[in-house]
C-alpha cells in the first residue's frame, strides 16, 4: 500500500501532510510463546512462578477473521483499563492501525500492520522511544497442563505502544534509536526470552546488558567498556515529498549469526534454568549440588566441556583435575579469580565486596558462573586495532599492568 508523506524521518517513519506520524510495516503481533501471569487468565493454573506460558499457532494468529479484526482498530498509549468501543474511543484513541497482514520470508511468522499516529503527545513519546508493541484483543484460552495452554479464536480490539511488550523486541517500531532498560527489567525479559524461546529479543538483551552488570564500579581508568550496538541510525539527510513502497528495506543489524546466536542461548541455559525453576534444598546424604551437576552431564555431552571452557574464561590457565567434581570446581574457580584485581574487577559487580563462594547457593552459583563467563567472553572478543596498539604499552596509564596496579592500590584500602 502507497502513501504520501512530506517528510521521510527514517526507513519506515514517514511525516504526512497533516503532520500525523506514519510507522510502516511495523509486526504488531507474532505466532509462539508468551508469558502471562495466572492472575490475567482467570481458571488457568500457572507454574511454580504463577506464570503461564501461551502458545499461539499460526492457524490462529492468521485465521482471515483475526487479521480482518484488527483491521481500523485504535492506536493507544498503553493498555486502557476498559476495551475501547465507541463511548470511550475519544479518551483512548491516539490514532489506528490498518493493511493488517502477514509478513513474508523471515517475517511470516508475523502480524504487520502500518500505524496511523494522529495526537501530538502520541507523536512525541513514539519519537522518543515508546516503540514496542503490545495488541488488545479477546480469546479463548485451553489449559495443556500446569504453567502451559493455548489460545485460539483471536478479535483484535487496540494496538498499544508500550515500554515492554509481552511479544518481545521483534513487535516494535522501527528506526528508534534508543535502548533505555533497568537491571530488574532486563533479568525479567532474560528469564521470560528463554521461556519462551524468542532469540530475538535474547540477541537484543545479550547485546544490550545493564552497565552495572558488566563493569566494576571503581572510580579507574576504564581501558575496557562494552559497546551498545546502535540502532538503525537515521538517513543521512530528510528525504522531502513523496511516494512510499512496497519494498522491503534490508534488514539492518550486527553480524552475529544463527549459529552465534544459539552458542548465546546455549551459554544462558543454566541461568535461565535457575531463574525459573530455582533447585529445591535436599536432607540426603548425598550432594545435592554434584548429583545436578551429574544429570546435566548425561543429558547434554557438551556440558562437562561447556564448564570447562567457562572456567577458563573466568580464570584464565585453571584446570578440571581429574576425577574433579563440577559443583566444587566452579567454587574453587570463582574464589581464585576474585583474589586477582582482574577475576575482582570481573565478579564483584555480580557478587558484592565479601563473597562466599563456598557457601553460596547452587543457584546463584550458577548464575553468576554462566554470567561471568559471558562477560568475559564478551571482553576478550574485542578486536585489537592499529589504533589501540599502544593500549598495550606498559607507559600507558590504561595498559593492563597499570590497570592491575591501580586495581591492587585499590582493594588494598
Amino acid at each position: 500500500m502507497q502513501y504520501f508523506f512530506t517528510t521521510r524521518l527514517g526507513n519506515t517513519r514517514f511525516e504526512m501532510a497533516d503532520g500525523s506520524l506514519l510507522c510502516k510495516d511495523v509486526p504488531i503481533a507474532r505466532t509462539g510463546a508468551q508469558v502471562y501471569d495466572e492472575s490475567e487468565l482467570e481458571g488457568l493454573i500457572g507454574d511454580e512462578d504463577g506464570e503461564i506460558v501461551v502458545t499461539r499457532d499460526a492457524d490462529e494468529v492468521f485465521r482471515p477473521e483475526t487479521l480482518a479484526s484488527f483491521e481500523g482498530m485504535a492506536f493507544t498509549l498503553g493498555h486502557p483499563k476498559d476495551m475501547v468501543n465507541p463511548r470511550n474511543w475519544k479518551d483512548y484513541a491516539h490514532g489506528h492501525i490498518q493493511n493488517v497482514r502477514r509478513g513474508t520470508g523471515d517475517q511470516s511468522d508475523l502480524m504487520l500492520g502500518d500505524i496511523h499516529i494522529k495526537t501530538a503527545e502520541a507523536i512525541q513519546q513514539v519519537m522518543d522511544g515508546l516503540e514496542q508493541i503490545s495488541m488488545g484483543y479477546d480469546a479463548d484460552y485451553e489449559q495443556q497442563g500446569p504453567g502451559q495452554a493455548r489460545q485460539h479464536s483471536i478479535i483484535g480490539n487496540h494496538c498499544a505502544g508500550v515500554p515492554n511488550g509481552r511479544a518481545g523486541i521483534r513487535c516494535s517500531i522501527g528506526d528508534s534509536n534508543t535502548m533505555a532498560k533497568t537491571k530488574q527489567g532486563w533479568l525479567t525479559q532474560l528469564k521470560r526470552a528463554i521461556k519462551t524461546k524468542d532469540s530475538a529479543t535474547m540477541e537484543d538483551l545479550v547485546e544490550n546488558a545493564p552497565a552495572e552488570l558488566i563493569e566494576p564500579e571503581l572510580d579507574l581508568p576504564r581501558a575496557l567498556n562494552i559497546t551498545i550496538n546502535p540502532a538503525q541510525p537515521l538517513p543521512p539527510n530528510k528525504e522531502l515529498g513523496g511516494l512510499t513502497t512496497d519494498e522491503e528495506c534490508g534488514e539492518v543489524g550486527g553480524t552475529m549469526s544463527i549459529c552465534e546466536l544459539e552458542k548465546k542461548v546455549d551459554a544462558l541455559a543454566v541461568l535461565v534454568q535457575q531463574l525459573i525453576n530455582p533447585a529445591s534444598t535436599s536432607t540426603t546424604d548425598s550432594d545435592p549440588d554434584e548429583e545436578d551437576e551429574k544429570k546435566k552431564a548425561t543429558t547434554d555431552a557438551a556440558y562437562h566441556q561447556g564448564v570447562v571452557a567457562r572456567a577458563e574464561l573466568i580464570m584464565p590457565g585453571v584446570k578440571l583435575p581429574e576425577g574433579g567434581k563440577l559443583s566444587a570446581f566452579k567454587r574453587s574457580t570463582m574464589d581464585a579469580a576474585f583474589k586477582t584485581p582482574e577475576g575482582q574487577a570481573l565478579l564483584a559487580p555480580l557478587v558484592g565486596a565479601s563473597p562466599d563462594f563456598a557457601k553460596m547457593p547452587k543457584a546463584t552459583l550458577d548464575a553468576v558462573f554462566v554470567s561471568a563467563s559471558e562477560i568475559a567472553k564478551s571482553r576478550n572478543a574485542s578486536p585489537v586495532t592499529t589504533a589501540r596498539a599502544s593500549f598495550y604499552d606498559s607507559s600507558n596509564k590504561n595498559s593492563p599492568a597499570a590497570l592491575n596496579k591501580a586495581y591492587a592500590a585499590h582493594w588494598n584500602k
